[in-house]
């Protein structure tokens, strides 16, 4: 009999293709596959809840599927969070303070159930992701050139702008910051390092966006938290992911799995790469990983 195993997949670049796709038949077999001999998925992704599941609806049936969302911070299964672990208000504050010395950059207060944008930086962050999809060729739905929140919106779908940051009584739960996508992520956040509160660590999520997350509180963590709750042992773990916020589960999975176009630094901890998001390769390598054991 198959020893139950854990797989945690990506999302963006991962699971989904370039237009955010996905074979849903595919998923539910393997999900079936996953439930016949006690293993279990976990989307891990840097995803905010709401939009999480916008993607998984219809999966969301199945037991045997968990979300690690927002990097880590949020632990979920069908309706009900697991875990969850937030900012405190100094954090916030102190995080915030910091960014006020960074005014290129574009701000997403992220929270359990709505997000954020300070009415300052609302048209820096518009006019950066309606850069970056133009340049890559992806439409935008539902936007309206009135009005800036609608570039953001169909990847934050309850983002409101706010004049104050810290008249939010959601929890905070992960700071995203937008910059040119032909900048170099990581020098950018090793200026971030320089200025931000103890307790706050930058981590790179693909595009040119940078995720502001608690120290400690990584996809690693997520694995690893979910998998001591469902009893399964970290040498049944199998990871599958493409950006830098992907790199401290692959170095708690057993098995690391990198995209063909991963971040090299991702490369670098991966046992072995697969093909293209844009085929469909992860359900593939883990519906035959299933229907080999």
């Amino acid at each position: 009999m198959t020893t139950p195993r854990l797989f945690a997949v990506d999302l963006d670049g991962t699971l989904l293709t370039d237009t955010k796709t996905y074979n849903h038949e595919q998923l539910d077999r393997v999900l079936e596959l996953m439930a016949a001999e006690g293993s279990h998925l976990a989307i891990a992704t840097g995803n905010q809840m709401p939009k999480v599941d916008e993607y998984l609806a219809g999966h969301e049936h199945h037991a045997n599927l968990h979300y690690i969302a927002e990097n880590g911070a949020i632990i979920h299964n069908q309706g009900r969070d697991l875990a969850l672990w937030g900012f405190s208000p100094q954090l916030v504050h102190g995080t915030l303070e910091a960014l006020h010395q960074h005014p290129e950059i574009g701000i997403i207060v992220s929270c359990r159930h709505h997000s954020y944008i300070p009415a300052d930086r609302l048209d820096i962050i518009s006019a950066i992701v309606h850069s970056h999809l133009s340049a890559t060729g992806m439409e935008i739905p539902g936007c309206d050139p009135a009005d800036p929140l609608s570039v953001v919106r169909p990847f934050y779908p309850n983002v409101e702008t706010i004049d104050d940051v810290e008249a939010i009584t959601d929890t905070v739960v992960k700071i995203a910051l937008n910059t040119d996508s032909s900048a170099d992520v990581y020098k950018t956040m090793s200026m971030l390092e320089e200025t931000l509160p103890k307790g706050i660590t930058p981590t790179s999520s693909g595009f040119g966006a940078i995720d502001l997350i608690l120290t400690g509180n990584h996809k690693g963590h997520g694995l690893s938290w979910l998998a001591d709750y469902l009893g399964i042992p970290q040498s049944q773990t199998i990871a599958y992911g493409d950006s830098g916020n992907d790199l401290e589960m692959f170095q708690y999975a057993a098995i690391a799995i990198a995209m063909e176009e991963s971040d090299p630094r991702l490369l670098a901890e991966a046992n072995f790469s697969i093909g293209s998001n844009r085929d469909g390769a992860v359900l593939d390598h883990i519906e035959k990983t299933l229907t080999d054991s």
